[in-house]
């Protein structure tokens, strides 16, 4: 190749690596406080040979490399947003499945190819191609710059108030009797929608499942809130049994020791906890955590390589573990189960963070798979639901004849998030119930936060005035 072919050549390839690599280090710099930068490479490596062939075969087929270039640009967004495309395509054909969208996409860059060749053939094409790449490539350079300077501004600023603002531990009374204390069950169920919400985005009553709790003794509120629609920043804020954290990066930080797994150490529980996959680079004090209940299934949120691939047309290749995925949840449940009937010398602290009814949706209103293609779809989200809400039936029935004089919240971290034309306050809002050893009490309107530290209150002896749910 001649100097200024090899040049044409560079500019074309780092535009190519520059689209390439954006989706990885835009997961990567969102998450900064708690990612892992070697976890970029796999989806980086992956999406450039993807690129690579895809730019021989259109730069065959349209006889030039930079044309072929601009459709390979094209065709990689498409190819690493198929998740997405599909989604909103099925929005306006249900019935198209992905072995009709994908030929249909590959037919028309092929043409896209195949009318270049024949439509552009002077010699300035090539200029005015390789600099339309170089725009490209130039717009996803820059916003993965502008992503990079926000993640280290977020981190540098979260490392400044962890400094000056540590956490404050408010422990037992001092000379009272852990072992009359009552087991205490923390329940989140991920992205569980508040009754009133989901009527009006799906038409389902959640009312009958929400009376049916209030019968077996558990207060019940029909118009809590989170204090964050994001389940790192939501998470965080329940550790800290506080509002603290407002920003990915702050939540990401100090989280090998939360404050309300402490205070229950401290009071001399046994501490269980299945914590919520989000926190991909957390680990506990060995001394905190007695039983770390370990998911067998890495979901999507576990790893920038998975959020990343999740996404793209490469997720198909995922289908044989779905079945996988759904038997893990299902243990999960019967691990708590087995946890509230467990005799035990000192008082039990479960904190349980299940990754259900959030997407991808593995199960059905009775339990039976979803069709891979279905599993992101937001009308199977209620099945799911449904699905769950029973299980929460089974676990309130297993504590009322195991364990009827503990302290239950069940409760989750934001409510569904991704119903066309929602309000903030809407993805706010979500489940939550307290049983307090069969006792009757007002909960309507309270924050998860301050449910959960009414019931610390019941459980340790404290005096934990409520917060308020603004920062």
């Amino acid at each position: 190749m001649s100097s200024l072919q090899m040049r044409r050549f560079g500019v074309l390839l780092a535009a190519l690596v520059s689209v390439c690599a954006y989706p990885a280090l835009f997961v990567y710099f969102y998450n900064i406080g708690g990612a892992v930068f070697a976890q970029v490479f796999p989806p980086i490596s992956i999406f450039v040979a993807v690129g690579l062939v895809a730019w021989l075969l259109f730069g065959l087929l349209s006889g030039a490399m930079s044309k072929g270039a601009v459709i390979a640009l094209i065709f990689l967004l498409v190819f690493m947003n198929y998740s997405l495309i599909e989604a909103i395509i099925r929005t306006f054909l249900p019935d198209w499945r992905w072995w009709r969208i994908a030929p249909a996409f590959l037919f028309l860059f092929i043409n896209m190819a195949l009318l270049l060749r024949v439509s552009v053939k002077r010699p300035e094409g090539d200029a005015a191609f390789t600099k339309i790449t170089a725009i490209i490539g130039g717009v996803f350079l820059a916003l993965t710059l502008f992503n990079a300077a926000s993640g280290v501004y977020v981190l540098a600023a979260a490392a400044r108030q962890e400094k000056s603002n540590p956490a404050e531990i408010s422990a037992p009374p001092a000379g009272s009797s852990a072992g009359k204390r009552p087991n205490f069950y923390f329940f989140i169920f991920d992205e569980y929608a508040r009754q009133d919400v989901l009527k009006k985005y799906t038409g389902y009553d959640n009312t009958p499942f929400l009376q049916g709790l209030e019968r077996k003794k558990f207060n019940v509120s029909y118009s809590s809130s989170s204090t964050a629609s994001l389940t790192e920043i939501a998470t965080a804020n329940l550790w800290q049994y506080s509002v603290k954290y407002t920003t990915m990066a702050e939540a990401q930080m100090g989280m090998n020791r939360p404050p309300l797994f402490d205070v229950f150490k401290k009071a001399g529980y046994k501490i269980y906890v299945l914590a919520p996959p989000v926190f991909v680079n957390r680990t506990f004090d060995k001394d905190l955590v007695d039983v770390e209940l370990q998911s067998s299934s890495e979901l999507t949120e576990l790893s920038i390589a998975k959020t990343v691939l999740a996404q793209s047309f490469l997720a198909y290749l995922e289908k044989p573990k779905i079945e996988y995925e759904r038997a893990d949840r299902l243990s999960l449940l019967q691990q708590a189960a087995a946890i509230i009937g467990e005799p035990a010398e000192r008082p039990k602290f479960m904190y349980f963070h299940l990754l259900c009814p959030h997407s991808p949706c593995v199960f059905d209103e009775k339990g039976d798979p979803v069709e891979y293609e279905n599993m992101m779809i937001n009308s199977y989200y209620t099945g799911q639901l449904r699905f769950v809400s029973k299980k929460i039936n089974e676990l309130a029935d297993t504590i009322l004849e195991k364990d009827p004089h503990a302290v239950v919240l069940m409760q989750s971290d934001h409510g569904f998030r991704a119903f066309s034309g929602m309000q903030e306050e809407e993805r706010l809002a979500c489940l939550n119930t307290l049983y307090m050893c069969g006792q009757t009490l007002d909960i309507e309107g309270l924050s998860t936060i301050n449910t959960l530290r009414l019931a610390m209150n019941h459980a340790l002896g404290l005096k934990l005035e409520p917060v308020r749910n603004e920062p």
